[in-house]
């Protein structure tokens, strides 16, 4: 039986038939819905059942009232549209949830709003305590200058200030914080995979930091305490189950593992949780997790690193150089320089990626540039000749994550390798604002291609980079279907796909980017019975309106987790 919480549906009937003649009483039953099962089999249904955590019938006639008890559960869904429980196939679900919490720079539209809030959160802040935060972008601002310490030092003061850029690739410290981790004119140098913004001129630190470099500060930031974690996790699961998100594929440090156990061993869980270790060097977690990969509720997939970094830091690794920035190729992470060479070597990468299948994890590899992509998709095939060559029972899905700028001979290649392009459509909305101006229409073409890697035949799993940008799947399902920007423009239309190729990779493609696939995404008998139920139909309504459909039910292996009130 689940041990899912949420609001009680109903008590275990008696022993009454099931489909296949005599088992209990149906748990719950939704009728007169309009259901997308996912299945391609019996792609629509009027009727679900669901008996312990699974669905049991899916069709169009009501049961034999044989089968309905006096504690069945009957929901009229008055014709309301069913789909699938949404799964997220990246996010941050526990930094996400401390970031409900911090200071929110997002929105700020001009230079004097983001002084402005920073002022009002130190005001707030006790003198030598943290201010932390951020997911502040510059791009939409009536001047786009890029901030730096001088803007914040007098308004902060002692309070060390660590404020992430939107896309976690960037960071503006204040003296105080670089103090405290040593930074000044003189040093340190910039570290394997990062850059210490300078002043030209005088060498001084300008508190913009860019990838690793940003880990000099972080580490001096103090841990969050296990109740201020907690309280974040659920935080975190009742603003995903609002949005009707029932899976989340979570890319986190093995600490925030300790988090989700204590979740799952108190029954706290409210959506199923995979898990991807983000760190460094993955080899000593293998020995740690050995074969416990858990369980339908929690469970490690695998393990993500990073290849390069962001377009709006202009960090993510390109072939050709920046248009607005023609001397920046982007930069290449830590991992390329692991075996302490000057140059960038995949071979370290490749070890790590054999060393994951060969104990039954997944690599999930960060790659924005097309140089990053171009890399990563040329090691896991030394990957997959090696693993094959040894074995044919490797199924674990390889990924990229993010997968956003593609050289036009790389997109064949996913499907031929079976990678699966784990992609952020909100991403091709915000960044669509910019683009062109970074990379140049042309590269433009093969970016955030939704609709050439459909085509080709790769699985395209479809998530939010929370707190990057929204958790609401209804704004990504919107930003690939419309190719609207935030400022409302339009960008790259030729790779748009429909509504429902977008619930596709929201469903179907997020269960199997996690070995899910049969399980998760479908409803269908003998799959799980997570669902949601909407107030509008995403099928058919107007594209323009996809963002304002809203979830008024959400239910997680039969379990109402969430009703909007």
């Amino acid at each position: 039986m689940s041990r899912w919480i949420g609001i009680s549906i109903v008590a275990l009937g008696g022993l009454v038939a099931g489909c296949s003649g005599g088992a209990r009483d149906y748990d719950l039953v939704v009728h007169n819905a309009m259901i997308w099962t996912g299945n391609p089999d019996q792609p629509e249904a009027s009727v679900l059942a669901v008996r312990g955590d699974e669905f049991v019938y899916v069709g169009d006639e009501m049961p034999e009232p044989s089968r309905i008890g006096r504690r069945t559960q009957v929901i009229d869904a008055r014709q309301a549209r069913v789909v699938p429980g949404l799964i997220d196939a990246h996010l941050h679900l526990v930094s996400g949830g401390l970031q409900l919490t911090r200071l929110n720079l997002r929105d700020a539209p001009d230079r004097a709003a983001f002084i402005e809030r920073i002022a009002a959160r130190a005001k707030a802040t006790p003198q030598g305590r943290w201010i932390l935060g951020g997911r502040w972008s510059t791009e939409s601002w009536p001047d786009p200058a890029q901030p730096d310490k001088s803007w914040i030092d007098s308004i902060t003061g002692d309070r060390p200030t660590l404020l992430h850029r939107m896309d976690g690739h960037g960071a503006l410290a204040n003296s105080a914080a670089l103090k405290l981790a040593g930074i000044t004119r003189d040093g340190p140098p910039d570290p394997p995979g990062g850059l210490i913004e300078r002043d030209a001129k005088t060498g001084e630190p300008t508190g913009i930091l860019k990838e690793s470099a940003i880990g000099l500060v972080s580490r001096h930031v103090p841990t969050p305490s296990a109740g201020e974690l907690d309280t974040a996790l659920a935080a975190a699961m009742h603003h995903a189950n609002s949005h009707g998100i029932t899976a989340a594929h979570t890319m986190s440090p093995w600490s925030d593992y300790a988090v989700l156990l204590r979740a799952d061993d108190a029954d706290r869980l409210t959506l199923r949780v995979r898990m991807y270790v983000m760190e460094s060097d993955w080899e000593p977690y293998l020995d740690k997790i050995g074969r416990r990969r858990g369980d339908e509720r929690l469970r490690i997939c695998g393990f993500k690193q990073f290849m390069d970094g962001s377009l709006g830091s202009r960090t993510a690794s390109m072939t050709d150089p920046y248009a607005d920035q023609p001397a920046n190729h982007g930069v290449l992470r830590e991992v390329m320089y692991a075996d302490g060479g000057a140059q960038p070597d995949a071979t370290h990468l490749t070890r790590m990626c054999e060393a994951a299948l060969d104990e039954g994890f997944s690599p999930a590899i960060h790659a924005i540039g097309d140089q990053a992509n171009r890399i990563v998709l040329d090691t896991y095939e030394q990957v997959r000749r090696s693993v094959e060559a040894q074995s044919d029972e490797h199924e674990f899905p390889l990924r990229i994550e993010h997968a956003q700028h593609l050289l036009p001979e790389d997109i064949e290649r996913f499907a031929k390798l079976g990678v699966v392009a784990s992609m952020q459509p909100l991403h091709k909305a915000d960044d669509g604002r910019y683009a062109v101006g970074a990379i140049g229409i042309e590269r433009c073409r093969t970016s955030y291609a939704f609709r050439s890697l459909i085509e080709s035949g790769a699985v395209v799993a479809f998530g939010s980079d929370w707190p990057v940008v929204s958790l609401n799947p209804m704004e990504g399902i919107h930003a690939a279907v419309t190719g609207r920007t935030l400022n409302d423009q339009t960008f790259v239309p030729e790779q748009n796909i429909t509504s429902e190729q977008a619930l596709r990779a929201y469903t179907m493609g997020a269960a199997r980017a996690a070995g899910d696939e049969g399980k998760l995404g479908v409803i269908r008998p003998g799959a799980l019975a997570d669902f949601v139920i909407l107030d509008a139909d995403i099928l058919s309504i107007r594209s323009a309106a996809i963002r304002f459909v809203r979830v008024n039910q959400t239910f997680v292996g039969g379990r109402r987790v969430y009703t909007r009130e």
